[in-house]
Order: structure tokens, then sequence, then C-alpha cells
């Protein structure tokens, strides 16, 4: 007997269905990152399945679940209107809730959290790509969920799901911090994963390793540990514990927001304004103090040949040469993007001599690095570029920060009209004439 033909409206819808799926942005990904994208989500399906198998269901327990949820979703909602800066990572405290799911409620529960509130925040504001979303939502189900799956085996003697008294409660806590910081790493390194595939140049420090990056996480779990052991205690205290990780988020965004608005986008240095407020700051310090100090201005030599390679090009020429600005000077001077391919250092307790030799230092580095584009029509070409720099020191005819950038603009004008890739130092003497410190040989 022959087998019958689906009916015509199913197929028509089946083709539909399949063009939709075809659209996904996803699939616009190169690979591996496609793959590993894809894998995530698929891996998460897995353990909500296997979870959901080994769990029994209890009424008390399902609505303990959807007034953790709800509080999740108050807590976007009371933030949904304040946009987070593009390009830094963010910290939105839901961790809070799913840590406390994982530690309260079997582990299914931390496993499918994420997808409610996923839901709810696409619903409620569409500025991400959907794949992305699903994506950090699969790493979020597999770190609370795993971090879940530890804690309720540990033995009730350790923990259990109360904290008890005495002791028990120390113990308790303790193991739900490990647990947490258990979530986080696997949460984090899902993350990093898909980072370093999509770009391998990428500084992971500066993503998870900077001081307001670790302070923030720290902040974070220890909220998330409160605010189970709150909810361990008596789930209705649930209610007090809202507020205060809704004024938590408003904090750290502020943070976010003050420390997003100091930095230039395309190199991650200081901006141009923020650069000067601080540089007027190090130089009162200087004068106040009797300390040496100098400036160098640094410019990338012939940057508009490079222009003509298109804009994904110059932004990854002007961040390397950035990274190699921070790379190699101390951590305490003052580095900023004063403009188009033009960079200001500020050398605090620095004399004439040592700035001489930061400098040529510095211009030596860039000559001898080559940079390979790593994306774009250009990808795999190197350049090699070069830098003039031009140095001036605080001295008494020179106080002020407008004066000092005058004068380092001089030096930088000597070195790039007597034959580039040189360090110019503008001369102390009472005659004011220049006096070039450069690489005789050229580029």
């Amino acid at each position: 007997m022959a087998a019958r033909r689906p009916p015509a409206a199913l197929a028509v819808g089946l083709r539909r269905a399949w063009r939709g799926v075809s659209r996904w942005q996803v699939w616009t990904l190169a690979e591996p990152l496609r793959s590993y994208v894809l894998a995530v989500p698929l891996l998460a399906v897995i353990a909500i399945g296997l979870s959901s198998a080994d769990t029994r269901w209890y009424s008390h327990q399902a609505l303990i679940f959807v007034a953790l949820l709800a509080c999740g979703a108050t807590a976007i909602e009371a933030t949904r209107k304040v946009k987070d800066p593009q390009g830094t990572t963010v910290r939105d405290l839901q961790s809070v809730w799913y840590l406390t799911i994982a530690i309260i409620l079997p582990p299914v529960y931390a496993f499918i959290a994420p997808i409610p509130l996923t839901v709810y925040r696409l619903a409620r504001s569409r500025r991400m790509m959907v794949y992305r979303r699903v994506f950090s939502n699969a790493t979020i189900c597999l770190a609370y969920g795993s971090a879940s799956a530890v804690f309720h085996s540990i033995p009730i003697i350790r923990a259990g799901s109360h904290p008890g008294t005495g002791n028990h409660v120390l113990k308790w806590t303790g193991v739900v911090a490990a647990c947490a910081l258990l979530g986080w790493l696997i949460n984090a390194g899902l993350l990093l994963g898909a980072i370093k595939i999509s770009d391998s140049g990428v500084r992971l420090r500066e993503l998870f390793g900077s001081r307001e990056s670790i302070t923030s996480d720290a902040i974070e779990v220890s909220l998330a540990v409160s605010v189970s052991l709150v909810v361990a205690i008596s789930p209705v205290l649930m209610i007090l514990a809202l507020p205060t990780v809704i004024m938590q988020r408003h904090y750290l965004m502020h943070l976010q927001l003050s420390a997003h608005a100091r930095i230039d986008s395309k190199t991650g240095l200081l901006n141009a304004a923020t650069w000067q407020r601080e540089a007027t700051a190090e130089l009162s310090r200087a004068l106040r103090t009797r300390v040496p100090l100098a400036l160098a201005m640094v410019d990338i030599d012939h940057f508009k040949d490079v222009e003509m390679a298109g804009d994904s090009v110059r932004d990854q020429l002007l961040r390397d040469i950035a990274d190699m600005l921070k790379d190699q000077l101390p951590g305490h001077d003052l580095i900023g993007r004063f403009g188009g391919e033009e960079f200001a250092i500020l050398l605090p307790h620095t004399g004439r001599e040592e700035a001489k030799r930061i400098s040529e230092r510095l211009r030596d580095h860039i000559a001898a690095e080559p940079i390979a584009i790593e994306s774009g029509s250009q990808e795999g070409f190197v350049f090699r570029l070069t830098v003039s720099i031009g140095v001036a020191v605080l001295n008494e005819s020179r106080r002020a920060l407008a004066e000092l950038v005058g004068a380092a603009d001089s030096a930088l004008d000597q070195a790039k009209s007597t034959g580039w890739n040189k360090v110019c130092i503008l001369s102390d003497g009472p005659d004011g004439h220049e006096e070039s410190q450069g690489d005789i040989s050229g580029w």
C-alpha cells in the first residue's frame, strides 16, 4: 500500500518553518564558532531532559520557583530603561536568583530557570541578537544546574536544604559559596570559549580580569550567597531581599557607565576629555610636590595611507598600537587617545633622560612588531607601522597642561618634519631650540 502524502497545508507550513530557520543569524557565523554556539544549547536541552526524568514534583516547590522568577522579572523591569554600555560585560545580577533556585530547589529548576526570564527579557527589550541570548541562556542553565546538582549531592550533615544553626549554618554557607563559585566558573568558561573562538586576539584580562570586573563579580557572588541564606531560612523573606538586589544593580550600572564614559571605545584608552582632566590633576600634584613630570605625544606615521584599507583595518591597527602602549608603559602612566591617530602619555615622576629612554623604547618596539590583520578583506595582510614622538618636560616656562601639550606638539612636528620614526625632545635651554633624538638609520 502506497504511503499517503502529507496534506498540502502541512507541506506549506513545513516549508515556511524551514525558511524561517534558514534565516537565523546563527548560520552566518563562521566555523568552529557556529558549531560551538549550537552545541552548548543542545547540551543544556539534554541536561534539562535528564534532570526532569529524575525529579519528583511538588506544588510548594513550584510556588517558590514562580515567586523567585517573579523577583527576577521585577528586577529586570526596574532597570530595563537604563542602557548598558556597548562592548562591556553586563552584570544584571540575575545570578542572585539563579543561585537561590539552585540551592533551595531540586536541580531541574536551576536548569530551566533562565528560560522564562530570558523570554521575558526578549519580550521587553529586543536589543540583542536572539542567538546570543539563547547561547548565554544555555551557559547559565549549565552553570547553575551543575552547581545545584553538586550542592544536593553533598551529605545533609554538611549542607542540606536548610542552613540549620550553630556550626552547621557556617558549613552550609561555605558550601553555598563554593557552589556559587562553581557556577561562575562554568558560565565564564563557556563564554570565554566563544569569545576566544570568535577573536583569538582579544584581551580576556580586560573582560574578566580587571579590577572593576573582579570587584563586580565578588559583589554579585556575595549578594547571591546572602539571598540564598535568607530565602533558605524562610521563602517569605525574598520580599525583603528584592529591594536590596535592585539597589545593588543600580549601583553596579552606575559604576559601569561611569567607567565606560572615561574610555575611548576604539582603543580602550582614556578618551581626550578624561585624559585632560586626570592629567591636569597629576600636573597640579607635580607642581605642589616639586617632582619631575614629562609628556609624550605619539603619532602613527603615514596613517592616512592605512585608512585607505578600510575602517576595520584602521580600527584594528589603532587598537593594537594602543595595546602596545599599555604593555610597554608602567601601570600608573596616563595614556589617552588625543584624536585620530595621536596619543598622549603623561609620565609622572619622570625627568628628561628617563622620558627620552621610555619614548625610544616605545618607538623601537612598535617599529619591530608586525601587526597581522585578523578579519575582513585584508585578513592575513601584515602591517609594520612606525611612530613619531614629541616629548616635553615640566619646567619654569611650562607650568600649565596647555603649555606642556603645546611644547610636546612642537617637538612632534619636528620629529615628523625631519624624517619620521623619531623621538624629539624640546630643549630646556634658554634659547628654546629643539633637539632631535631619533633613529638615524630611519625606517
